[in-house]
């Protein structure tokens, strides 16, 4: 059910994305007069079509992934007298046209931003839940219940702001700083990192440092053969107390397990509704030296944690534009990385990781998740398809800018040298992100 979850899930997106994709083409096309002859989403055979007043054929095609518009006199120079021939338009109006994909692209994830902002932005407050033991952040000096203000001078004021400034840091080697408040008082902070996460693929930065944002006290796996098996505990177990002391947070149950020392201690949990009283006797781990009972976490967010903000038109329009600058910028900044060695490349994905984490955003974050993916993702097929490759849309900009330039149509043999290169670059680039995602899975 899940996989079908994921498959279903990456459909949708990928047919969103793409629509609007090639939507911008023909808006551009029909704008300046340029005769659409083919609209397809997907490849392969038409399974469903239609055509317009103005001769356009819409098409449904078998494989579901990708899409084109064709244009009138869009690679044959003998139409450029036709009116209605891509070959006819003045340059800045083919680029328009050329551009058009990629810019469609931005605008959609500008328009998903301003309705989340305007509707409201659910955000985690920047709250240290927990400090992973032998970590960066505790090995210098950071708490639980400590308050994230800044990132390297950037104002944070969820986990997501850490998570986006925290990923241009990824490859670097030096000093990632920290303003934290703590009990009203300010404290500063500079962890050390060299070659962070150059050769892993990280998924939760934040956590990477050794952070954990408040999270519910329930448990997620329980060892076997651990106390807590022996004292009938269970997975899905929440614990209200421990001896006489309420539980809030996670972090907590670490503390007063190791306060006792190993002694029996009491545990009141909620099942299914029902409280239950539990006797567990600790052991003492040599390896974190510290009293364990065998539990782990099952990691959901304490909805204490959670807020949703709201903004009005004006601010929800300038929020829309930052947060689209931003992932482009952040985009970059990781394409850049990628090329110079900075970073591995196993972080590359292709359908299967997109797949996987339109699945879980449904799964886990619900339509409010999946639609932000949705922006995310747009932007990245915008910033692909802007590669200067014969046959993406850059590389199509980029000939019309050579064409401008020189006076004249490039060779066709050049031309048919280039969009090979370029095809076979392609065809490279999809196999390895797939066998990336491949091995993802499997190792």
């Amino acid at each position: 059910m899940t996989y079908l979850i994921y498959i279903l899930s990456f459909l949708v997106l990928i047919s969103i994305i793409v629509f609007i994709h090639e939507l911008g083409h023909f808006t551009f096309a029909r704008l300046f007069g340029v005769r659409v002859i083919d609209f397809s989403i997907g490849f392969g055979r038409s399974i469903k079509s239609w055509q317009t007043n103005s001769e356009t054929i819409f098409n449904l095609r078998i494989l579901p992934v990708g899409g084109f518009v064709q244009m009138k006199g869009e690679n044959i120079s003998n139409d450029e007298n036709e009116q209605d021939s891509f070959a006819s338009k003045k340059y800045y109006q083919k680029m328009l046209i050329t551009l058009g994909g990629p810019l469609f692209n931005f605008f959609l994830a500008l328009v998903i931003f301003f309705m989340i902002n305007l509707f409201g932005v659910q955000k985690v407050t920047p709250l240290i839940g927990d400090v992973i033991p032998n970590s960066l952040a505790e090995t210098n000096g950071l708490l639980a219940k400590d308050l994230i203000l800044e990132i390297d001078g950037n104002d944070i004021s969820s986990y997501s702001d850490a998570q986006s400034i925290l990923s241009k840091r990824l490859g670097d080697t030096g000093i990632v700083n920290f303003k934290i408040l703590r009990n009203e008082n300010t404290f500063f902070y500079n962890l050390e990192i060299t070659d962070w996460l150059s050769e892993d693929e990280p998924s939760n930065l934040v956590y990477s440092l050794g952070i954990v944002p408040p999270i519910e006290p329930v448990i997620g796996e329980v060892l076997p053969d651990s106390p807590a098996a022996e004292g009938g505990l269970n997975s899905g177990d929440m614990i209200l107390k421990i001896n006489a002391n309420p539980i809030y947070d996670w972090s907590e149950i670490k503390k007063f397990i190791n306060e006792k020392g190993g002694e029996i201690i009491s545990l009141t949990i909620d099942r299914n509704g029902e409280s239950k009283q539990l006797f567990v006797k600790p052991i003492f781990s040599e390896i974190s030296s510290t009293w364990q009972i065998g539990i782990s976490s099952a990691y959901i967010l304490n909805p204490s944690s959670r807020k949703i903000i709201k903004f009005g038109i004006a601010q929800s329009l300038q929020n829309s534009f930052l947060q689209t600058f931003s992932v482009i910028e952040n985009s970059l900044i990781f394409f850049k990385k990628i090329i110079f060695g900075q970073i591995s490349s196993k972080n590359l994905g292709g359908p299967v990781m997109i797949g996987q984490y339109a699945g879980e955003s449904v799964i886990y974050g619900g339509l409010y998740s999946f639609i932000y993916l949705i922006a995310f993702i747009s932007i990245s097929l915008g910033i692909v398809n802007l590669f200067p490759l014969p046959v993406l849309d850059g590389g199509q900009a980029l000939i019309l800018t050579i064409e401008r330039i020189i006076g004249k149509n490039l060779p066709d043999k050049l031309l048919d040298f280039f969009y090979k290169l370029g095809t076979l670059f392609l065809l490279f680039l999809f196999v390895f992100v797939f066998l990336n995602d491949i091995f993802r899975i499997i190792l």
